[in-house]
């Protein structure tokens, strides 16, 4: 009798509950189970089309944040709930109906509460971040959403919001460089020549980049910014190449101490100045681009590189497993795809990451015979450290 009138009750609710809240998601989606939030808490359909993903904690257990979502005077929701331990997926609104988490941006987001409660010893997991970047991998696919920190943000970069979720414990590095790594929808590809650099040279740039700007050549822009000391190396790692206030801020500072007008854009000039402050201040990381099964001295600077870092434990000249697995575990730590390949950004950053300069730090002259070569070439170009004076 107590099956038959619990069996009644789902039933009866599955009748009241709107057909999309019980459609199956496609199949490159992570397992999910659902767990419908009250009525009250969210809109049937949506009145804009889904545009970004915000990222949230809970401030206590999951159990908490399903009993608060399934409470109807709570009038809050999410779309999702990740769990700490395991990396669960709970589902509580469809993502075709507007669930109350976000304020401004409820109309066009979706939004995914991770298990977070520190006063009971619940912390972020690697299984959580894992868990996450699949489910918002599959969500970016489906709607076309770009896997980059313009599109997928914080409750507390929400325009208008009074949030501060997700706090510092939180790695936006580590959880982007999941999410890039899965995508199959990727804004750029991962190879060299998708990084438009001077000359390609591979060291700055090519000119053109300004504010919500989101691209590799921002992240070698950013990563370039933190090598001459007017970036933090965190403030880079978590940006997802994204060019925002912070990034604007840096360029503005390097402009005033490079005699260029603060605009806070990175035009041909900047750039111009740009290569110039790293010819002055060369590292001793391989300029080459390298990958897997390459042998040479260069890849024995790599390694060295990294084995002062603690990422690798002897050198060997020769680009094997071992020497991939070191640079994807490097590029994870910093915020930089993961795909073991040792190109412009992993150059930079593995350069920055030898030096870390205090933000502020001098930037260094340029002798005036590597000028007048730069002059008489008529264009900027990027010189190995070697041939520098």
């Amino acid at each position: 009798m107590r099956w038959a009138a619990v069996t009644t009750l789902v039933l009866a609710f599955a009748f009241a509950t709107p057909a999309s809240a019980l459609a199956a998601p496609p199949e490159y989606y992570p397992p999910i189970e659902y767990v419908p939030a009250a009525r009250s808490n969210y809109d049937v359909g949506r009145t804009m089309a889904i545009t970004q993903i915000v990222i949230h904690e809970t401030a206590g257990t999951w159990f908490s944040a399903v009993n608060w979502f399934q409470n109807p005077r709570s009038r809050v929701s999410a779309h999702y709930l990740v769990k700490a331990w395991g990396g669960g997926i709970i589902q509580f609104v469809a993502e075709g109906d507007t669930a109350y988490q976000a304020r401004a941006a409820n109309p066009y987001s979706i939004g995914i509460e991770h298990e977070f409660d520190p006063r009971h010893a619940v912390w972020h997991t690697d299984a959580q971040y894992r868990s996450s970047a699949l489910l918002v991998c599959a969500i970016a696919r489906r709607y076309g959403i770009p896997a980059d920190r313009a599109h997928i943000i914080g409750h507390n970069e929400v325009p208008g919001t009074d949030h501060s979720d997700p706090g510092p414990t939180w790695n936006w590095a580590y959880y982007m460089s999941l999410v890039r790594a899965c995508s199959a929808d990727r804004a750029q590809p991962a190879a060299r020549a998708a990084v438009r650099t001077i000359d390609n040279q591979g060291f700055a740039p090519a000119a053109g980049l300004e504010l919500e700007t989101v691209s590799d050549e921002v992240a070698l822009l950013q990563w370039d910014l933190a090598y001459l000391g007017f970036m933090s190396v965190d403030d880079v790692a978590a940006s997802g190449g994204r060019f925002g206030p912070i990034t604007q801020a840096a360029v503005s500072a390097f402009q005033e101490s490079s005699g260029v007008a603060p605009t806070g854009s990175y035009g041909d000039r900047t750039a111009a100045a740009l290569v110039q402050s790293l010819m002055a201040n060369p590292s001793d990381v391989p300029i080459k681009d390298l990958d897997a099964e390459a042998e040479s001295d260069d890849v024995a600077k790599l390694q060295t590189a990294l084995q002062k870092l603690g990422y690798i434990d002897r050198v060997t000249s020769y680009y094997g497993p071992m020497t991939l697995d070191a640079v994807s575990t490097f590029q994870q730590d910093n915020g930089v795809e993961a795909t073991g390949a040792y190109g412009p950004v992993t150059r930079m950053a593995l350069a920055t990451r030898m030096r870390a300069p205090a933000a502020g730090d001098a930037v260094g002259e340029v002798a005036p015979d590597v000028q007048a070569l730069v002059t008489s070439l008529g264009s900027v170009m990027f010189f190995d450290a070697a041939v520098l004076p």
